[in-house]
């Protein structure tokens, strides 16, 4: 038996991810099926989290998958969910044996400042749960003061498929209205990655999140004020400073919207309010407002 796990918290970058074999990956399917029975997810029920910052673990059973188990879900300390479905579940011995594991993870980076970062998150995600656990029903506003006319509708349906388009692009493909399939990175198309996420401003010879998007050919508009551009489309960039890059972008109402790592695109913030402003809105661990940008139709090119 052989499991893929994930720690679900970054919008950006690529999730920490690890595989699982034998005696360690029995033991965790043997926590799972503590779980009660599943139960179909409703605007009342739990639903799945879909907000920055830690959202859970996804765990996958690679090969064979069980009869009795779904061959792919997202695991939180008090539920796991799958497709529509969700059930009850006592996570937490199963999160901390996986955490036992977390030097073996990729993608953490400094391991030691991952895991008090990502400590941090889960006390957050914990306090936070039955806000984020429950969604609200909330209605895309119609046009609201000057309207955007070249911005892109959040258009919910089309990023949100539950499979390749939503888990293969993240907030960099969803802000840049770009699918590129390939978890975008700031400019890595251009050959010119960034090299830090230390915040905005990086020390001299690193890039920034930044630095990339603009190799990528989006222009930086830190005076933007919130307002449209004449071409194109306004997005903006944020930082969890040395761990983690989101972006969001400006609709033609002149709302915000944003699409945290492979969950799926939304209209809300992290206290689930529509986002007039991204410097004003609850972005969780993405403390540091960067800059606006400004993302002109067929000229970017991001991978």
């Amino acid at each position: 038996m052989k499991l893929r796990v994930t720690i679900d918290i970054f919008s950006g970058r690529p999730n920490p991810v690890i595989e699982i074999e034998d005696a360690a990956a029995s033991k965790i399917m043997d926590l799972l099926s503590n779980a009660s029975r599943m139960k179909k997810i409703t605007n009342k029920t739990a639903q799945a989290p879909g907000n920055l910052g830690y959202r859970g673990m996804i765990i996958e059973q690679l090969g064979r998958a069980s009869k009795d188990l779904p061959a792919r879900l997202q695991l939180t300390h008090q539920h796991f969910f799958t497709g529509d479905s969700y059930s009850e579940i006592a996570g937490d011995a199963l999160e901390e044996l996986v955490l036992g594991k977390l030097g073996r993870f990729t993608g953490t980076g400094d391991k030691t400042e991952f895991r008090q970062y990502l400590e941090r998150e889960m006390k957050r995600f914990r306090n936070k749960y039955e806000e984020i656990s429950r969604i609200p029903s909330v209605l895309w506003p119609p046009l609201i003061g000057k309207a955007c006319f070249c911005a892109p509708d959040p258009d919910l349906a089309w990023w949100n498929d539950g499979a390749s388009i939503q888990g293969n692009n993240n907030c960099y493909n969803y802000a840049s209205d770009y699918r590129s399939y390939t978890y975008a990175q700031p400019g890595k198309a251009a050959g010119q990655q960034y090299t830090s996420l230390s915040g905005c401003s990086v020390a001299a010879g690193s890039r920034s999140a930044k630095d990339g998007a603009i190799a990528d050919q989006l222009v930086d508009l830190p005076d933007a004020d919130n307002k449209c551009p004449k071409k194109g489309h306004l997005v903006a960039l944020v930082i969890a400073p040395n761990s983690d890059f989101h972006w969001f972008r400006k609709g033609p109402n002149g709302r915000w919207s944003h699409k945290p790592g492979s969950t799926a695109a939304r209209i809300t913030d992290n206290a689930n309010n529509l986002i007039t402003d991204p410097r004003t809105a609850d972005r969780g661990p993405y403390t540091q407002f960067c800059t606006f940008m400004q993302v002109i139709h067929g000229h970017i090119k991001i991978a």
